[in-house]
Parts: structure tokens; C-alpha cells; sequence
């Protein structure tokens, strides 16, 4: 069913870029495609999304087709980590608006060397969930040179100590997780020193929050 589902995405997209093309709009429009989350599609034995920072949930499809009047910029790939907070600064690039202050992110990199002139070290990834019937779950977590490092803050669930640790490169399933591995301790240090510090400051919300749909 889930792949049904990415074969009527496809069909759609395909009929905006028609509609787009046949009112001359293609040379004067950047076209970005992505999602707001990732769909756990049999990982782990699971349907569907959750508060589960695994990378069939981070990792999102996102394709920029900028417009071919305004750049001249060939096809490339970038690999260095980039998130959702990058889009809005990417959609005032391009209109022309400065960037206002108070926006999280920076505009998306168009090749990899401004990637690396950004300085894309990491992606880190929050969840904040308050249910009206008491659960609360909060995820802190960052992908950074192969390794995924998932924080669990205190809630309902969770005193705070729990957490996952990932070696991408060895585990791209994620099935062990290193988080107690005492030859591990460093490196889940480090990360985690990385993650808090470029965090802003943690407080548990006040309201529920409705997840994504």
C-alpha cells in the first residue's frame, strides 16, 4: 500500500510540472520537492511514523530544481546533512527578501563546496510530544560523521538517562544500538556535547502538540 501511495505522489508531481510547463512558468519557477517526514515502511516491523528518530523517518526526500533563467548552476548532489529549518531562508534567496533574524537555518547549499563553505557538520532533529492523556516524549538527536546520537529528555516515558547510539557506516539498519557500550562512551560523548550546544534551551511545552500528518 505504501508503495501505491509513492506511485500517486509521482503521478501528482508529474501533473503539477505539466501544468507549470503549459503556462509558461518553468524558465521563472524553482521547484523544490521534499516532505515533512519520513514513513517507516516495514522498518523494524512497523507501519506508518512515530516519535522514533530512525532514518526512515530523518532522512526526507528533497530534490531543487532551481529556475533556469536565474541560475545556471549544473545538476549536482549534496550529501552534507541538511533539515527542513533550511527551507524558508532557501525560499527568501530566492524571491529576494533579506532573511529575517528570528529564522532557524540557512538557505540550501548548491553545490557541494558550499556545503562545506557553510560548514555542514550535522543535522539535529526534535521532537516534542505532550498527549491530553499524559504521555509526554521528547527526542533530541544529531547525525554526524556516520553516527546517529538520540538523547530521550525527561517525560512520561523516560527519566532522562535512556538514549540510542548508531555507527551508520557498520549499522545502516540501526539494530545495535551502542548507547551502553563502554567502547562507545567517547564518541556518545562527544556527540552529545555537539548536540546541547548547538540546541536552544530546553523547556517542556506547555500545550499538546498534534504530529504532522
Amino acid at each position: 500500500m505504501v508503495h501505491v501511495k509513492n506511485e500517486l505522489i509521482d503521478e501528482a508531481l508529474g501533473r503539477i510540472l505539466a501544468a507549470v510547463d503549459a503556462r509558461g512558468w518553468a524558465d521563472d519557477t524553482d521547484i523544490i520537492y521534499t516532505s515533512d517526514h519520513g514513513e517507516l515502511q516495514g522498518d523494524f516491523g512497523l507501519l506508518f511514523k512515530g516519535p522514533y528518530h530512525v532514518d526512515a523517518l530523518l532522512r526526507l526526500p528533497l530534490v531543487w530544481r532551481p529556475a533556469p533563467r536565474h541560475s545556471a548552476a549544473p545538476p549536482t548532489r549534496v550529501a552534507e546533512p541538511v533539515g527542513l529549518v533550511n527551507l524558508a531562508p532557501t525560499f527568501c534567496s530566492i524571491a529576494g527578501p533579506d532573511v529575517p533574524e528570528w529564522m532557524e537555518g540557512r538557505p540550501l547549499p548548491t553545490d557541494a563546496a558550499d556545503a562545506r563553505q557553510q560548514r555542514r557538520e550535522r543535522s539535529i532533529t526534535v521532537w516534542d510530544s505532550r498527549h491530553p492523556l499524559g504521555a509526554r516524549v521528547h527526542l533530541r538527536t544529531i547525525v554526524r560523521d556516520g553516527w546517529l546520537a538520540t538523547a530521550y529528555l525527561p517525560g512520561s516515558h523516560h527519566d532522562g538517562s535512556e538514549g540510542e547510539l548508531y555507527d551508520l557506516g557498520d549499522d545502516p539498519l540501526q539494530h545495535a544500538n551502542r548507547w551502553d557500550d563502554p567502547a562507545c562512551q567517547a564518541q556518545r560523548g562527544d556527540l552529545l556535547d555537539d548536540l546541547f550546544t548547538n540546541l536552544p534551551t530546553w523547556s517542556e511545552p506547555h500545550r499538546p502538540a498534534a504530529a504532522p500528518v
